[in-house]
């Protein structure tokens, strides 16, 4: 049946897609891995990578996961409240207006990458099976940040990528290549 033009409240509720937080979670994080590899809108980016740090940290904290940067050991008691705040200032400049409309905000873009990195390793931790995006920006993390990251068993090949690339920005263009390339082995 054809559908007419014109609001129809009925044809709202007919189309839908059952999901758990975790997959919400995997999608929202897959779509932030696309819009980094492609420098798309990093207010848009860190919004969207914010969100699924807030379903799979909540899910992590009832199923008594540690892990986040938002649980670190080396944040003391006292200033964490503090911390968080300051962590979650960008989310909630870009999710409300009820009590700073009229103010600027200084967005320090640069940390939603790590946001993003602790988004995946709560996923993972939660039980999540890593995606290709989600395994293409770990390998980027890998590759930018080796003093961070360090996973034995891919180090060897990762020196050789450091060696050949020396440019940190080309592992961006690396991982975008990446992205559109199907790497699952044919069943």
């Amino acid at each position: 049946m054809t559908r007419q033009p014109g609001f129809d409240p009925d044809a709202l509720a007919e189309s839908f897609v059952v999901l758990s937080k975790l997959e919400a979670a995997r999608r929202q994080i897959d779509c932030s891995v696309e819009l980094f590899f492609r420098n798309a809108d990093i207010v848009s980016m860190h919004t969207l990578t914010s969100a699924a740090h807030g379903i799979v940290y909540d899910l992590a904290r009832h199923r008594g996961i540690e892990g986040s940067i938002k649980d670190s050991p080396l944040i003391s008691a006292e200033e964490r409240t503090s911390f968080i705040r300051v962590i979650n200032a960008a989310q909630n400049y870009f999710k409300h207006a009820d009590q700073d409309g009229e103010h600027e905000f200084r967005f320090y873009y640069e940390l939603t990458p790590f946001y993003l990195f602790d988004a995946v390793r709560l996923f993972l931790l939660l039980g999540g099976v890593a995606t290709h995006h989600m395994k293409v920006f770990m390998m980027w993390f890998q590759l930018r940040f080796p003093d961070l990251l360090c996973y034995p068993p891919a180090e060897e090949g990762l020196n050789q990528i450091r060696a050949e690339l020396r440019n940190p920005d080309a592992f961006k263009a690396l991982g975008a290549a990446l992205l559109t390339e199907d790497l699952a082995p044919e069943a």
